[in-house]
């Protein structure tokens, strides 16, 4: 695969705004590449909010994902599962899918495996179950069979405990992006400090620098996201397709 010529990258995550803190400044860099990008969110993340009502809080967020993703020319998706009451089923495995198929996708981004919270790991899991089936006709979903079996990186989990990266991204030109992308939540700020101290004074992302600015120390940037190849069956020898 040729990562000059455009691709198709998808980033999946278990909630709004998780792609944001993890990837935006990689998705922002391969959209100023020419690639497309769909950012789809696994759940509705309909319990983060202390005030709102279940309702109000899935149409503020995907209002919020949306206006972030439009700062980058993405799509942005929602597959709708309840948040934090998510399971694998056989309608779960069929939806990942077919969004898989229908955004074409050559790269997908993920949690990794091994994460706090019970819906990351979940997604990533599916993300992995499903990869090798994009392809497979006898598998029928509203959209046709992809002839590509995507590549799968995984992004760090909350604070990068236990992650060693295999890749990292030059995001300093993109980081003001990513920041931009991140205050499109604005739910999330006073949740994130009410219910996980979150922040450093008062700043519920400045987390995001603090991380950004390490890994790009790591990698003799400013600022860097890092990721690690999947080290699934199919794609065991994969070449660098980050930007």
């Amino acid at each position: 695969m040729d990562k000059k010529s455009p691709m198709n990258i998808l980033a999946v995550g278990a909630h709004p705004d998780d792609i944001e803190f993890n990837c935006a400044g990689t998705l922002a860099k391969y959209a100023a590449l020419g690639h497309k990008i769909f950012m789809v969110s696994a759940t509705d993340g309909r319990v983060g909010s202390a005030t709102m009502s279940l309702d109000e809080t899935i149409r503020v967020r995907a209002g919020e994902s949306s206006d972030s993703a439009a700062i980058i020319g993405a799509e942005f998706i929602n597959l709708g599962f309840e948040d934090e009451m998510f399971f694998e089923d056989r309608e779960a495995r069929l939806r990942f899918i077919d969004i898989v198929r229908y955004c074409k996708a050559d790269i997908i981004i993920t949690h990794n495996p091994k994460d706090y919270n019970p819906c990351h790991e979940l997604t990533s899991k599916i993300i992995n179950d499903i990869c090798i089936m994009i392809p497979v006709a006898k598998i029928e979903t509203k959209n046709p069979p992809h002839t590509k079996m995507p590549f799968i990186y995984y992004f760090e989990p909350v604070h990068g405990f236990e992650f060693i990266p295999s890749d990292y991204v030059d995001i300093t030109d993109y980081f003001d992006i990513k920041i931009k992308m991140l205050n499109a939540h604005k739910s999330q700020q006073q949740w994130l400090l009410d219910n996980h101290q979150a922040g450093v004074g008062g700043d519920a992302f400045a987390q995001a620098e603090i991380i950004a600015s390490y890994r790009g120390m790591q990698s003799g940037v400013k600022y860097a996201e890092a990721f690690r190849r999947a080290r699934v069956a199919h794609r065991m020898s994969c070449e660098r397709l980050l930007p």
